[in-house]
């Protein structure tokens, strides 16, 4: 995974609440199977109307947010299953970084696990940054995970929460498998020390 510790991009504002995971990616494409050409299908009912067309009320549809790397978007972004086609997809269109008051557990751990900062923030900033965003001229974030703040020519320097743990992730650009084989020394000197105190145990892996 590609480690991220500074992004500066424009942002969309996203203000819908309760997006789940469904309505980021529908799961009539689920059988797609290459993650990095997902972007089509992001949003799909909202980005096109029923003929297929583009709809151009919406805001990715839009200059200049029709490039934008970033989202803002309501309290509880990403709720419903635990579809990692979700953040698959807002990465293939080019998210790094997402602002929201809230995210949904699992969607927020598969989006650390494939690069992208969620950025949570409390409501009264949350809506001053969907009004930034929402003037052109106003959208461009600079989101610096290192120092946990976003800067913006309306707001200034913005402060935002994520832990300790995903932070670090996101910086060494590593999953929760890599930070499990950074412990595989500590998991294999366990794993003698116990065939050795319970020698009982690999009895049948002995036999095979």
């Amino acid at each position: 995974m590609e480690p991220i510790s500074r992004h500066s991009g424009i942002a969309a504002p996203f203000p819908m609440s309760d997006v789940n995971t469904d309505l980021i990616y529908p799961q009539q494409f689920l059988r797609k199977p290459d993650r990095n050409a997902m972007a089509p299908f992001l949003f799909h009912s909202l980005r096109y109307r029923s003929d297929g067309t583009p709809n151009p009320d919406f805001i990715l549809n839009k200059e200049p947010y029709d490039e934008a790397t970033i989202i803002i978007a309501g309290r509880n972004f990403g709720s419903g299953s635990s579809r990692e086609h979700a953040p698959w997809a807002l990465k293939s269109f080019g998210i790094r970084c997402l602002i929201s008051s809230m995210f949904a557990d699992i969607f927020k751990a598969n989006c650390i696990n494939n690069g992208i900062v969620p950025a949570t923030v409390s409501e009264g900033v949350l809506a001053e940054c969907l009004r930034a965003a929402a003037n052109p001229q106003e959208a461009r974030f600079t989101v610096d995970l290192e120092r946990r703040e976003f800067r913006n020519r309306r707001l200034g320097t913005v402060p935002f929460d994520i832990s300790d743990s995903d932070r670090d992730r996101l910086l060494k650009g590593n999953d929760f498998i890599d930070d499990t084989l950074a412990e595989l020394s500590a998991i294999e000197s366990h794993e003698k020390a116990s065939a050795e105190a319970m020698p009982w145990l690999n009895l049948g892996a002995s036999a095979k």
